[in-house]
């Protein structure tokens, strides 16, 4: 069981690290984009953390829900994002009350894993409007040969990247890894087999990838 004492604890400490312009989530956002269904109404960002994505999805979307548990990652999204057409709202989206069949697209990069999944999918069942989408980002365990074989091969391209986006051979300075490295003792995540199994459970038709920089996509229509 998630102690999300703990997860928004780290959180409110990784919000004051410094920004870096590329990262091994908002690598993906342009990609998420485009899977964002035309004309949607309201959209719903699990985990919104600084706002970037939310700020990203307000420009398609009538209306963003953007959530986050930790009070310091409102805080800066508010000021880092500001738009009158995103509501921030510092919770648990545990707690939170949604209508059904309210949303055209449930969005949760790298908050997932700190989420019960199979909560999370009939959540989206659930919530989603008919033609509306679940967009799923999140770590993965790498069990398999093939998980070996494309995220080892992530290694070269993830220090070029650095090096032509941050001006730097690693993604982070000594403290943010220290930072990381502490939260990363509580995180837990599933393997894509394990992913799949529940995805078949209760989403059949949800289309899963492995994405290069140790993540995995997941891409599911009502």
């Amino acid at each position: 069981m998630e102690d999300y004492t703990v997860v928004k604890n780290d959180f409110n400490e990784i919000s004051e690290l410094n920004e870096l312009k590329w990262n091994h989530n908002n690598c993906y956002f342009q990609h998420l984009m485009k899977l964002i269904p035309n004309n949607s109404e309201t959209c719903l960002d699990i985990g919104c953390g600084k706002g970037e994505l939310s700020f990203m999805l307000s420009e398609k979307c009538a209306k963003v829900i953007a959530v986050d548990l930790a009070e310091k990652m409102i805080e800066k999204a508010k000021v880092l994002y500001p738009k009158k057409n995103i509501e921030y709202i510092c919770g648990n989206i545990l707690d939170m009350r949604v209508e059904n069949n309210s949303l055209d697209a449930i969005v949760t990069t790298a908050t997932a894993h700190h989420l019960p999944y199979e909560w999370l999918l009939c959540f989206a069942k659930d919530k989603l409007k008919k033609g509306g989408k679940l967009i799923i980002l999140d770590l993965v365990q790498a069990k398999t040969l093939s998980d070996y074989i494309i995220w080892g091969s992530a290694f070269v391209p993830n220090i070029v990247m650095n090096l032509v986006k941050n001006g730097r051979l690693q993604k982070d300075d000594a403290h943010s890894k220290q930072v990381w490295e502490r939260h990363g003792k509580h995180d837990t995540y599933m393997t894509m087999n394990e992913i799949r199994s529940l995805a078949k459970k209760h989403i059949s038709t949800a289309k899963i990838k492995r994405k290069i920089f140790w993540r995995y996509l997941l891409v599911w229509q009502k």
